[in-house]
């Protein structure tokens, strides 16, 4: 995407940074390591095109989290019985940030909290249509997780959602908050990240797909550590 969201793509516009940012590296890794045997050109759009694009064929591969039916267009690892394998995906758990002035309790349940209040998520964040989906009320209309949290902190949104790919990684960030915002103890939902290709791509090379997908299965951890490398630099 080109907008700048830190630690996962870093950078304004159509030019990639060097370095880029965790997903990026994510991305390169798992190419080099599943037989594509060149490096992945890299094409910044907008959060909200990278989905129409990926089933027009201007771009083969791009991230797709959960949503509630896909393109067939758009093609995702598969079981042997034909469904969208949901064990080859990246998981990150989506937690829930609210004022400390509230006086929330840290083990409130989200989802019954979020019931009737307005929710800030990241633009374009592939879990928005599952938390739609739940009856939610989702603001997503900041691009990035401070700008939802200066919504957060002038009462514009009663909580705001965000990922947590791995235990305690928030903590930097909530840090500089001085104690105003909390994280919930409970996690919303679990969400899934897939490498979603173009539907005529995948058929022309099956079995290259087919390899990075299984990298990423075997090696799914390794966003975390790109992230903590990142937050080390910073």
């Amino acid at each position: 995407m080109d907008q700048h969201r830190p630690p996962y793509w870093l950078g304004e516009g159509e030019v990639v940074p060097e370095p880029p940012g965790a997903s990026v590296d994510l991305i390169r890794a798992a190419v080099q390591g599943s037989g594509f045997h060149c490096p992945p050109i890299l094409v910044r759009l907008p959060a909200a095109r990278l989905k129409m694009a990926l089933e027009a064929g201007d771009i083969d591969m791009t991230p797709i989290g959960e949503q509630p039916s896909y393109s067939p267009e758009i093609a995702l690892p598969r079981d042997r019985d034909g469904n969208v394998d949901r064990n080859r995906a990246l998981r990150n758990t989506l937690v829930v940030l609210v004022r400390s002035k509230d006086k929330v309790p840290a083990n409130t349940n989200p989802a019954d909290y979020l019931r009737g209040k307005t929710i800030g998520a990241s633009q374009g964040s592939g879990f928005n249509p599952r938390l739609r989906e739940m009856g939610l009320n989702v603001d997503d209309g900041a691009r990035d997780l401070d700008r939802n949290l200066a919504k957060l902190k002038l009462g514009r949104v009663d909580a705001v959602v965000t990922n947590l790919v791995k235990p305690g990684h928030l903590d930097a960030t909530l840090k500089r908050y001085g104690g105003s915002i909390v994280q919930l103890q409970q996690p919303l939902i679990n969400s899934r990240l897939w490498m979603a290709f173009n539907a005529s791509y995948y058929r022309a090379h099956p079995e290259q797909v087919e390899a990075l997908w299984t990298w990423l299965d075997t090696n799914r951890l390794h966003l975390g550590d790109y992230i903590n490398k990142y937050r080390n630099t910073q």
